[in-house]
């Protein structure tokens, strides 16, 4: 018998064609689903009943008489099952990312994940939880839960919950039905609720609430369009399509002496699906009305171009059909892709007419091909997307130019969608559903499932990264390890997950959270980043190795994270032994210290038995110091401890020295303070107090040459010629006597300089005579020397007409010589 032409099963709504298509029969026991409360999630996600408590339920009739979760896949098969401990559920509704939240009439919001990993959990806050949630909406990110007084408290993203409640409606009675728009729908960027109240709708916001001044309600219903433009409200037997401003009334349809829909949604974004006990109605754009009977109610899930429809025994799926598909099966269409498709179908027959089609299209055969690749990426049927693909194939032989990526890509995304669609995975998408979201995410979601089998066939046929895939997989293994112990499962993971894996944090986390940490350790040092490996060797108590991971890193920024970790978590005397077995820890533990003045560095001195460290922090506290008592004080306290050193002798001699001359600069005066012994001596000799000076002297032993110096400067700017003289002619000057010509120059003591020049180097006499201005002791000294350039030097400074001459007569001669 001859299949069914495609466009035998349309369904036409004025001159639009919808195309309703069984994805399952469902997997599950027959169902009465109107017993439970239903959260199914878009894109082709799992379905999660609740028995509803407020139906009795006849013992023994009922699959599920518990009071759990129990979530399944688009084709009935389980998935597992979720307790909810603590109070009722308010409402439940799933996430963007395929996670299960989870509303409780407290105010307890629990997110669960399909993976099994441990659910986070947050508050809605004091007035909910004073009030109680007795009702819930949710979108992608986040959710609004309605209180007992009829207050809404929005989240905008439940990974990041911050509660925040909207502006109060001032209701007296709960809304006859509300919804919400998503945030990235609104003009605001914020969510907004619209609440059936009496006969009108009012909308509210953070802002405030506005009355839509409506007049047919109580509204049972209220469906928003995918595209956040239209807003689809049910009274009774009354569906009205307005714009979600509510300036424009688009389509009404009215159904005479029924009851309000079981439920609403948007098929795409032009047509409307409401359930009834018995059928199912699609009402289009002009208010023209197409009936679905079914055996059972339906419960329906809105989707990007289309909506779901399951019940307990069956899953359809109902999308308006495309251009693309119009253009190749519509009855007596003449398209190139309709003729393309018919060659094809001569071609497998054997019919020899199929080259005079080919030929009679060969210059729109590249629109042919396009439209029929478009087509079977919006065919649900395998046996129709396979003769499409073929029938673009065909045409593309014919077009030597045609680049044939997009039919190749189509066909991997088709090959992807089929296996989504399999009974054992549950995951029915149109193209359109597939290309909206990254791969990542579909292969997260089989991951969810524990498909890891099929997500790395996928990640391999699509030629993408397949580490996620290995990740999950290892902690899944971790996780649902009962006899292995360490060295068995990390011999397994280590099998499989060579070379596959850039990172092993996030499986060392699974094994230590499970127990196996020594697993999680041996996992860790096949990490290879230090920054992602430190915290959590710190998390399991390996300071040690934490400390070397960070030392071998070389990042100084991750080593002062685990000193600063190590010092709150430990004792101050642990902390002190922790660093100091890493020399690098305990060098950037006394910069730091060093830098902003902690006083634990002087416990850490201690503890270590570093005596000279102490010591020069103790000295550096003392140079800050103004009080002298204080900084003598110190300075003994550090002496001790370098007294305690025996490898520190010329340190400690030389701060017993400073601290005698400290005392000793007490007794001189404030004026002294601080100053070197250089310094006291001069100002000892300054004020003339010689005798104070040469017991300093002896008592510092200082050199005679450095005593010469400072005495012959303070002598020399205290003006005391006749002492400076003594000094002179004591003994030989240590020095020699040309520093005292220089400094009596410096002076400008011109007089006393010529005293000391003549006990000057001889070769010295002519230059220094010169600087004082004596020319003919000079000229004198220049020709004894026989130094003829000094002779002229001196001629030329002199301005004297006969000592000129007489010089130049003394240059002629010497010149002769």
């Amino acid at each position: 018998m001859a299949a069914l032409h495609p466009a035998a099963e349309w369904l036409a709504l004025q001159d639009t064609f919808y195309r309703l298509h069984r994805l399952y029969q469902m997997q599950w026991a027959e169902l009465d689903l109107t017993k439970f409360r239903i959260a199914a999630a878009s894109f082709g996600g799992p379905i999660a009943l609740l028995r509803d408590e407020r139906q009795l339920v006849e013992a023994g009739t009922a699959p599920l008489l518990d009071t759990s979760i129990h979530v399944y896949t688009a084709s009935g098969q389980a998935v597992g099952r979720i307790e909810c401990e603590g109070a009722h559920v308010a409402g439940f509704g799933w996430n963007s990312r395929e996670e299960l939240v989870c509303v409780q009439e407290d105010g307890n919001v629990r997110v669960f994940s399909l993976s099994g990993r441990e659910p986070a959990a947050f508050s809605l806050g004091a007035e909910a939880r004073e009030c109680g949630v007795v009702d819930c909406r949710f979108w992608d990110q986040g959710l609004v839960a309605m209180t007992a007084d009829c207050r809404f408290v929005c989240v905008a993203d439940v990974a990041e919950p911050k509660p925040r409640m909207l502006a109060d409606p001032r209701l007296d009675a709960r809304p006859h039905s509300w919804t919400v728009v998503a945030p990235h729908l609104t003009l605001s960027r914020h969510v907004e609720v619209l609440a059936a109240v009496g006969a009108t709708v009012v909308s509210i916001d953070a802002a405030g609430v506005q009355d839509q001044l409506l007049e047919h309600g109580p509204y049972a219903s209220i469906s928003v369009s995918p595209n956040g433009r239209l807003a689809a409200l049910c009274s009774g037997g009354r569906i009205q399509v307005v714009s979600t401003d509510f300036q424009r009334s688009l389509s009404e349809h009215v159904r005479p002496a029924a009851d309000a829909p079981l439920g609403i949604a948007w098929c795409g974004s032009d047509a409307v699906v409401a359930s009834y006990a018995d059928e199912a109605l699609l009402v289009g754009p002009f208010g023209d009305v197409l009936a679905l009977p079914h055996d059972a109610p339906v419960h329906l899930v809105q989707e990007l171009d289309g909506v779901r429809m399951f019940n307990g025994s069956v899953h359809e799926s109902l999308a308006r059909v495309g251009d693309d598909a119009l253009s190749v099966f519509q009855i007596g269409s003449t398209s190139p892709a309709a003729l393309l498709y018919d060659a094809t179908d001569s071609m497998r027959d054997h019919a020899s007419h199929a080259d005079e089609i080919v030929r009679s299209i060969r210059s729109d055969m590249p629109q042919a091909v396009d439209t029929c690749i478009a087509a079977a990426g919006a065919e649900p049927a395998v046996e129709l997307q396979q003769q499409l693909l073929r029938a673009a194939s065909l045409g593309k032989a014919f077009l030597p130019a045609f680049n044939g990526d997009k039919l190749a890509d189509m066909c991997r995304s088709l090959r992807v969608i089929n296996a989504l669609a399999a009974y054992a995975v549950g995951i029915p998408v149109s193209l359109t559903q597939f290309q909206s979201l990254p791969l990542e995410e579909w292969v997260a979601r089989l991951l969810n499932r524990n498909l890891h089998r099929l997500a790395l066939h996928v990640c391999r046929y699509m030629a993408a990264p397949s580490a996620q895939v290995y990740v999950h997989w290892a902690c899944a293994k971790i996780r649902a390890s009962t006899t292995l112990d360490d060295d068995a499962l990390y011999r397994l993971l280590r099998d499989r997950l060579r070379a596959e894996v850039p990172s092993y944090v996030d499986i060392a986390e699974v094994a230590n959270r499970c127990g196996y940490r020594r697993l999680a350790i041996r996992l860790l040092h096949h990490e290879p980043r230090a920054a992602s490996q430190v915290p959590l060797l710190l998390s399991m108590g390996q300071d040690a190795a934490a400390m070397h991971a960070a030392v071998r890193s070389g990042d100084a920024d991750l080593v002062y994270f685990v000193i600063f970790h190590l010092f709150k978590a430990l004792p101050l005397g642990d902390f002190f032994l922790a660093i100091g077995r890493t020399p690098v820890a305990g060098r950037l533990f006394e910069r730091y210290c060093t830098q902003v003045g902690a006083p634990v560095l002087e416990d850490y001195y201690f503890q270590n038995d570093s005596f000279a460290r102490s010591a020069h922090l103790v000295i550096a506290e003392a140079l800050a110091e103004r009080d002298p008592a204080r900084i003598v004080a110190s300075l003994k306290a550090a002496l001790k401890m370098l007294h305690r050193d025996k490898t520190r002798a010329l340190e400690a001699a030389a701060l017993d020295q400073q601290v005698r001359l400290v005392q000793v600069q007490q007794q001189l005066g404030a004026e002294c303070a601080g100053a070197t012994l250089n310094e006291t001596l001069a100002r000892c000799l300054a004020d003339g107090d010689y005798a104070r000076a040469n017991k300093l002297r002896s008592e510092f032993r200082v050199p005679e040459r450095r005593f010469a110096w400072i005495r012959l400067r303070a002598l020399v700017a205290r003006r005391d010629w006749p002492e400076l003289a003594r000094m002179a002619n004591a003994r030989k000057s240590p020095i020699g006597y040309r520093p005292f010509a220089d400094e009596c120059i410096a002076a400008l003591q011109f007089q006393e300089a010529a005293k000391y020049i003549p006990r000057c180097d001889p070769h010295d006499h002519a230059p220094l005579f010169l600087r004082i201005g004596f020319y003919r002791e000079a000229a004198d000294a220049a020709a004894k020397a026989r130094d003829l350039d000094m002779l002229r030097q001196v001629h030329a400074a002199v301005r004297d007409l006969a000592l000129q001459h007489h010089i130049a007569q003394m240059i002629e001669q010497l010149a002769r010589q």
